[in-house]
């Protein structure tokens, strides 16, 4: 049980970390609040990969700045007045910050996907 487990968290990881580089630039035809909120969360996923590198006692739970970092980082996606595919990558990059340093952080991230936005058809970028 706990073998498979294991084996399923990696290949997720390695799932999410594909392509996983630095998030693209803000296009020059952006609406200003989408522009603005990119700039948040791409402040939040540096705050994530900061937090990453500090030392967790436990995998479980993480560290505070990791928690701190998760929160504000779905916050700012939720809010965000992008696509749900946008939505969708944002948070493999989150996913990929994270590591295995936090496990329930990557459970929260891998709830917050739009899904079954995505296969419903619903990827419109929202009015802000």
């Amino acid at each position: 049980m706990i073998r498979a487990a294991v084996v399923l968290a990696a290949s997720a990881l390695a799932l999410a970390a594909c392509g996983s580089a630095t998030p693209a630039a803000p296009k020059a035809s952006q609406c200003p609040a989408t522009a603005k909120a990119m700039k948040k969360i791409d402040a939040d996923l540096a705050a994530l990969r900061a937090a990453y590198k500090l030392p967790v006692k436990n995998t479980l739970f993480g560290n505070k700045a990791i928690n701190v970092a998760t929160d504000r980082f779905l916050n700012d996606v939720a809010l965000a007045p992008i696509s749900n595919l946008q939505r969708n990558r944002l948070i493999d990059h989150a996913m990929s910050a994270v590591g295995t340093r936090c496990q329930q952080c990557f459970q929260a991230f891998e709830a917050a996907r739009p899904i079954p936005a995505i296969k419903a058809g619903d990827s419109k970028c929202p009015k802000a």
